[in-house]
């Protein structure tokens, strides 16, 4: 059953959605053996395409029944999270159904008639009130938030992602700059491709107007660069420097791809990976060698490893760090690490197990083998496209601004093929 759904249609498409389409995606779901395996662009019954994306425990699902490109409902299930997240917090099962009104009223206004109007939270923050605990508890009884009249008038604004009249005591801007790497290697530790991808994101207490301008070292090695609608096109494309009036708390000012031939050769984590066979018993052993990340450590490093669902009797070695093994869809071994530092060695994990016989003629090949291990990890302090704010320059008001910056580099997609 939905925790929370909003249809825009006659009473027909509804009906629909409710009842014969959600319980076909669900059943699409309860069929797989990982719900990583579901796609991402799903055809349902009766003519439509259920576009769905995954955030911790929850599902975001958004039905479809006229021709739409799916990146852009992919982006507007984004937005969603991104403004349920920065309106209640941590999401789940429990904050949704606390904060009902407020996230049924946030998803009223960001789509209008099916069509999507925004989902920046500056401005959803000028329309629909941040949940409090008197708020909430007015919500609960009457169904209503606060009157109107007591929110921020965006309107008034030339800028529409932020009100006129915003005061702070202090005046301070934060900037955090979080890269992700996508990579691929071989069993022999080579590396197959990879690229960089970040993002740009900002917490602004900052009084009246400010015009800010960010200057970045390397601009020139970014591309595929999304700007919130708050950045001055005209001078990113003239000098490569970021200048925006910022809108009020929390967003993200920009969006960025590092290209595979200017990104850094040396990764922070290098793997490698045997799968080998001696009569009944697969053997999988995986091996991390600690890369050049400016001498900070790798951590929380996690590495999966799905087994197929034949697998039995699993037998799992390692010296450090912890391991652990599921079996709630299919086989899996999580292996994690919390710290690792250039010069450690002796990184190595080693799985064990026998298959069942399948009783279906066409179980491929593939079932019979581990084929990827997924790597997952954080280095804090490091950038791993070497772009740095090297300056954030404050015109149109004269208060001393206090700033600070921090970096830090992911595993996006990283993992090793057997």
């Amino acid at each position: 059953v939905p925790i929370i759904q909003k249809h825009w249609g006659d009473d027909l498409a509804i009906q629909r959605a409710t009842l014969v389409v959600v319980p076909a995606f669900t059943r699409y779901l309860a069929s797989l053996s990982s719900l990583a395996d579901a796609e991402p662009v799903w055809s349902g019954p009766q003519e439509t395409i259920c576009i769905h994306i995954q955030r911790q425990e929850l599902i975001y699902l958004a039905i479809v029944s006229q021709e739409v490109p799916p990146l852009e409902v992919l982006e507007l299930l984004e937005g969603v999270v991104q403004a349920l997240s920065e309106y209640i917090g941590k999401l789940s099962e429990t904050t949704i159904k606390e904060n009902f009104v407020t996230g049924y009223h946030l998803l009223s206004e960001m789509v209008d008639s099916g069509s999507v109007v925004t989902t920046d939270t500056a401005v959803l923050r000028g329309v629909v009130p941040v949940p409090s605990l008197v708020n909430r508890v007015i919500e609960n009884v009457s169904g209503i938030g606060i009157s109107a009249e007591k929110r921020l008038n965006v309107s008034l604004s030339s800028t529409p992602w932020r009100p006129q009249g915003i005061r702070h005591a202090t005046n301070e801007f934060f900037v955090d700059m979080v890269e992700r790497i996508d990579a691929i290697f071989g069993s022999d530790g080579s590396v197959v491709s990879y690229d960089v991808s970040g993002d740009i994101s900002c917490k602004s207490r900052l009084s009246g107007m400010p015009d800010l301008v960010m200057v970045l070292s390397r601009p020139e090695i970014m591309d595929d660069v999304a700007f919130h609608p708050c950045v001055h096109r005209r001078k990113w494309e003239s000098e490569r420097k970021i200048g925006f009036v910022p809108p009020d708390g929390q967003f993200k000012l920009a969006s960025f791809h590092v290209a595979m031939e200017t990104s850094p050769r040396a990764l922070p984590l290098y793997v490698r990976a045997v799968s080998s066979r001696s009569e009944q018993m697969y053997t999988v052993e995986i091996v991390l060698e600690p890369g050049q990340c400016n001498g900070r450590p790798v951590e929380q490093v996690c590495v999966k490893v799905p087994l197929p669902q034949q697998a039995y009797n699993i037998g799992v070695q390692c010296k450090t760090g912890t391991h652990t093994v599921s079996n709630a869809r299919s086989p899996q071994v999580e292996w994690s690490v919390k710290s690792v530092r250039a010069g450690d060695q002796g990184l190595r994990l080693v799985i064990q197990y026998l298959m069942r016989s399948s009783n279906s003629s066409n179980t491929p090949p593939a079932e019979q083998g581990v084929l990827a291990a997924f790597i997952d990890f954080e280095v804090t302090g490091y950038s791993a496209s070497s772009i740095k704010v090297d300056a954030l320059r404050l015109l149109r008001e004269s208060y001393k601004l206090f700033k600070g910056v921090r970096y830090a580099t992911k595993a996006g997609s990283y993992q090793v093929r057997f």
